[in-house]
């Protein structure tokens, strides 16, 4: 596709996503607006010319196909736009980004949440608008799920009303000629329905298929398990028998889908290297499946006031937020939180601070914000006097790991402590605290990391001063 059939509303709004990446963060918010208004307006002309057909009765398919088609643009505009303005420094960007969530659901609902298998002889021009409609679709509902995982806002679009044809092949969508995109069909495997394919996750017989999902294809289903995730916890909350603890089956069965997930996406053959062409998407599932671990196995409450974009009430929010319940289960998620916690620190961590932004997504920081909170409740709950039930051997093993890590630091653990003691491990507890407050604190593209970076720095004096 060349400049000239692009739309200008879709122009502006990846211009604004440079804009943002060179630094360049009031010409960004200019250039939103801009393509914000353009693509309304288009919209709403549209809208108008429908409801005047509806009125003289006209039922032209032909012109009915071709307004569809006029919206695929306008819609990648405003998801640009929306995703632009979720993480802006004020309060005010992120009203808009909420308004953008709400006309692109009406948009992608409108045009359908159902898809039928690609006939096999469908022509590359043709196989092209299809597969951009559908990923543009299911980027949507990814964003939207990022906004519960952020903003503890439900998502609009649940997986049991999604029934879309998983994406093809990053080969199969790069090709750059007809050729070379009929060779990667060749190659590819048979098409799997989003349903399908989750249903598979679910079951225990799953690890055993061997058809293998692209990258983005096991992006979107980690996406899927998150949300289910969501709604567990939300619906044992809202449980009157007073048992508010999600059921021990659906842990299980939620457990075996990550496993599931797991091993096809090792069957991939995957890069993990963010820098790699087709490493990004892989690197921030695997960021997403930390994520799913924690989100299983503890309740994080309902938010931490990042939408306040305040640094003070954000590290009340911490402060407050509910206690972890030390259990067996919870030790997985504890050492996913701890390994995220080694990788900065073995590379260094004033370089990762100055280098994340060109190679970490704010997906990925959001996680590892995540693992940090984890983290940081754990050690509080075993800096408690006698702990109950005893430490483990695990869980040792793992105070151990994080105390070694520190020492790496400027944050290293004071001699004159006593090992294991409540002193000794709420050091240890700000020391992790401080470690990923350095790393949001580096150069930064979006301005909410910057505000989460001052967040945890003040919670670390809170727990120092405790």
């Amino acid at each position: 596709m060349s400049i000239s059939q692009i739309l200008v509303e879709l122009i502006l709004a990846m211009a604004a996503v440079g804009a943002q990446y060179c630094f360049e963060n009031e010409r960004a918010i200019e250039l939103l607006y801009a393509s914000k208004k353009i693509a309304i307006t288009r919209i709403g002309r549209r809208d108008a010319k429908l409801a005047a057909m509806q009125r003289q009765a006209e039922t032209d398919l032909a012109s009915s196909a071709e307004d569809k088609q006029d919206l695929i643009q306008p819609t990648q505009a405003l998801l640009i736009l929306m995703a632009l303005a979720t993480w802006a420094k004020h309060k005010e960007l992120l009203r808009e980004a909420l308004a953008l969530q709400s006309m692109l659901f009406t948009l992608v609902r409108d045009d359908g949440l159902c898809s039928q298998p690609v006939p096999d002889d469908i022509s590359w021009d043709d196989w092209i608008e299809l597969e951009s409609i559908k990923r543009t679709k299911f980027i949507a509902y990814c964003f939207f799920n990022l906004h519960c995982i952020v903003y503890n806002i439900p998502s609009p679009i649940l997986n049991s009303e999604l029934n879309l044809y998983l994406p093809c092949s990053a080969a199969e969508f790069k090709a750059p000629s007809r050729l070379k995109w009929m060779e990667a069909r060749v190659k590819a495997g048979p098409q799997m329905s989003f349903q399908t394919a989750l249903n598979r996750l679910f079951s225990h017989g799953g690890n055993a298929i061997t058809e293998c999902n692209s990258s983005l294809g096991n992006y979107i289903l980690i996406h899927a398990i998150l949300q289910h995730i969501f709604c567990l916890r939300h619906f044992s909350r809202g449980r009157f028998d007073g048992n508010r603890d999600v059921a021990p089956e659906d842990i299980a069965a939620t457990e075996q889908a990550l496993w599931n997930w797991q091993t096809d996406s090792k069957r991939s053959l995957q890069s993990l290297d963010p820098q790699h062409p087709d490493g990004s998407v892989a690197f921030n599932s695997t960021a997403l499946l930390r994520l799913a671990y924690i989100r299983l196995n503890i309740y994080t409450g309902p938010g931490i006031a990042l939408d306040t974009r305040d640094p003070i009430q954000i590290a009340k929010a911490l402060r407050t937020s509910p206690r972890v319940k030390r259990t067996p289960k919870l030790v997985c998620a504890v050492l996913h939180s701890a390994r995220a916690l080694s990788i900065p620190i073995k590379i260094g961590i004033r370089l990762v601070a100055q280098t994340q932004t060109f190679i970490w997504s704010i997906q990925h920081l959001l996680c590892s914000l995540e693992s940090a909170i984890l983290l940081s409740k754990w050690l509080e709950a075993l800096s408690q006097p006698n702990p109950d039930p005893p430490v483990s051997y695990d869980e040792w093993r793992i105070g151990t790991l994080v105390k070694m890590m520190l020492d790496e630091t400027e944050f290293a653990i004071a001699s004159n402590l006593t090992l294991g003691s409540p002193a000794m491990i709420r050091q240890m507890n700000a020391g992790v605290l401080r470690v990923w407050a350095k790393i949001f604190k580096g150069t930064q593209t979006w301005a909410i990391i910057d505000t989460i970076g001052n967040s945890l720095n003040i919670y670390a004096d809170m727990i120092e001063d405790n």
